[in-house]
């Protein structure tokens, strides 16, 4: 990414109107991701992703007051997360929600409040494995329904968790 910005203060007259937006695609992300699990896995876990990525742009306007800036949306979230989650009042806040949450796959007293990043970044390496032709998708890896609910159930749900206690 560089040099190049990776948000902006949102200004009063558009805060409102930007995370109402991503407020109600996140929710809609969730209930098309459940709701196609079973007939559609690989667009469940798209959804799934989308359900993260929108609901942490909701999370930086409403703490932070910015909003992601394009190109490279997905890798700036990422990098905004991760620059935010060093803030010693919200690890305070994050830290007992992690250890309420469901996850089964990673160690909670090792990683932390790295956990948010690390989950979000797992979540579009799912949703581009999912969506795109990859070298894993050549070598014959189906998308399953089994591992699309994993992919909802182990990180999409857990990682909404977080950051709904945090909203």
């Amino acid at each position: 990414m560089g040099t190049e910005k990776i948000w902006i203060e949102l200004n009063d007259a558009e805060k409102s109107y930007y995370m109402a937006f991503h407020e109600a695609s996140y929710k809609e992300d969730i209930q098309h991701s459940e709701e196609v699990v079973l007939k559609f896995p690989r667009w469940s876990i798209i959804s799934g992703y989308y359900a993260m990525h929108d609901i942490t742009k909701l999370f930086l306007a409403k703490h932070f007051g910015i909003k992601i800036v394009s190109p490279q949306i997905h890798a700036k979230t990422i990098a905004a997360i991760e620059h935010f989650i060093q803030d010693k009042e919200l690890r305070e806040q994050l830290l007992p929600l992690l250890k309420n949450a469901q996850q089964t796959f990673y160690n909670v007293e090792r990683l932390k409040e790295k956990i948010v990043p690390v989950l979000l970044k797992k979540g579009k390496q799912e949703r581009e494995h999912s969506q795109y032709y990859t070298e894993d998708y050549s070598q014959k890896k189906t998308i399953t329904a089994a591992k699309a609910v994993a992919f909802i159930d182990d990180i999409v749900t857990s990682y909404l968790k977080i950051i709904e206690g945090l909203l």
